[in-house]
């Protein structure tokens, strides 16, 4: 075979060589692994993910840095709801940044675990414009949630621009004013069912009377006919359903203030839009680039 065609032939394997290694994706490369991980949050598949940003930032630290696996880790902690996972980490961030917070904020939020202490966090100094709506609106949810006072609007007023305020507080106080007192239901479980009617469980309350009033006729004609183990069993059994209707009453109206208060924070997290401000911090600082 002359010379230049056993050359050419060397090219033409080289070369072809070179396109299958190119055909042939690295799974372990840097943008195999973000990509992979970035679609997985598409899936909704947020633990997996997890997983991957974690594994993306021990292998390329350098190209993924520490502040944006926390961000993508809050993030799918959040969206897994997770969220004493999320109120442990943001725990150990001293001082906290603002990113850090507001997963924080919603996680205790959505949660039912908002105290205090959530509000009372060390800022890091240089605080970014960008962020003061976003920590704004949710020290109004969280006076929305805690405070009876709805008439001092001045501190937020710059959300006047964006949110219709005035239908915020007036929904929200109608719907604290909802609220049932645990323990006015207890005073109304004197009469049967009736503390069941007050925590608007009308149809327990009712079954509860009828039952009660059944087993009190019973026993009195039973004692007037001097039949005194149908009295007994009824006797005690109308003392079993009264004492269970007055205890029931009081955990009515606690379930229903439950109710109550989880409606208030799925209004106010879609008023808000609180979604929207974890999807922009997760795309700007925690979802790592692939192209």
């Amino acid at each position: 075979m002359p010379l230049r065609h056993i050359i050419i032939l060397i090219v033409c394997i080289a070369a072809s060589c070179n396109v299958f290694a190119q055909g042939l994706d690295n799974p372990y490369s840097y943008t195999a692994i973000a990509g992979f991980a970035n679609q997985l949050v598409e899936q909704r598949e947020y633990y997996r993910a997890y997983q991957e940003y974690q594994r993306l930032y021990y292998y390329f630290p350098s190209l993924y840095s520490y502040d944006a696996f926390l961000i993508a880790s809050l993030y799918c902690h959040y969206q897994g709801k997770q969220y004493h996972s999320v109120l442990e980490k943001v725990k150990n961030q001293s001082p906290i940044n603002l990113p850090v917070w507001i997963y924080g904020f919603d996680s205790a939020f959505s949660g039912m675990l908002l105290s205090p202490q959530i509000m009372d966090v060390q800022w890091q100094k240089d605080v970014n414009p960008e962020y003061e709506t976003m920590i704004l609106k949710r020290k109004l949810a969280y006076s929305l949630l805690t405070v009876d006072n709805y008439n001092e609007l001045s501190p937020y007023t710059v959300l006047e621009k964006e949110f219709d305020l005035q239908r915020i507080y007036q929904y929200s106080r109608v719907t604290r004013d909802k609220l049932k007192n645990p323990y006015a239901a207890l005073g109304w479980g004197i009469l049967p069912g009736a503390g069941y009617i007050y925590s608007d469980n009308t149809e327990n309350g009712v079954i509860a009377a009828i039952v009660i009033g059944i087993c009190a006729v019973v026993t009195y004609f039973a004692v007037d006919s001097g039949n005194s183990g149908i009295a007994f069993v009824t006797g005690a059994a109308g003392t079993f359903f009264y004492g269970g209707s007055i205890l029931g009453g009081y955990l009515a109206a606690k379930r229903t203030n439950n109710q109550i208060m989880k409606e208030l924070h799925a209004y106010l997290e879609e008023e808000l839009k609180f979604a929207q401000d974890r999807d922009i911090i997760f795309n700007r600082y925690g979802k790592p680039k692939t192209q």
